[in-house]
């Protein structure tokens, strides 16, 4: 047999009983974040067009009060007869450029530096900011 803790009788009125706790449930957990650094370089490549290659891509989180995304630090090579005139193009075009990702909104995008070397090369540094579109 049971024993059952003696309860005053106003919480038996109020139908509270000891030891129930009315702890707040966990809420569903944000989805895991995601990483668009392949999304990003894939899109530039492509508006870099044929014969475009990423030499370096690095990138770290990055927050505000309301927002969070990542800081991309990207380093193209462009190659070709004209390499240096599309560097040229790129580097005017790629500031006001839509570029869309899957759960991500690209908010800045600065073109650091563009350097045409003379075996038909052309680099174009850029840093990129991204943030989380839920």
């Amino acid at each position: 047999m049971r024993l059952l803790p003696k309860v005053d009788s106003a919480l038996r009125r109020a139908r509270i009983l000891p030891g129930t706790s009315n702890a707040a449930r966990p809420v569903a957990t944000r989805i895991e974040r995601r990483d668009c650094q392949g999304r990003l370089l894939a899109a530039l490549q492509a508006l870099a067009g044929p014969d475009c290659a990423v030499e370096e891509a690095s990138q770290r989180p990055w927050c505000s009060a309301t927002f969070i995304g990542a800081q991309h630090r990207i380093l193209l090579r462009l190659s070709g007869a004209h390499a240096s005139e599309r560097a040229a193009a790129l580097e005017a075009m790629l500031p006001e450029a839509d570029i869309a990702l899957a759960h991500h909104i690209v908010v800045d995008l600065v073109v650091d530096q563009v350097s045409a070397q003379a075996a038909g090369h052309a680099h174009i540094a850029l840093a990129v900011l991204t943030i989380e579109d839920w």
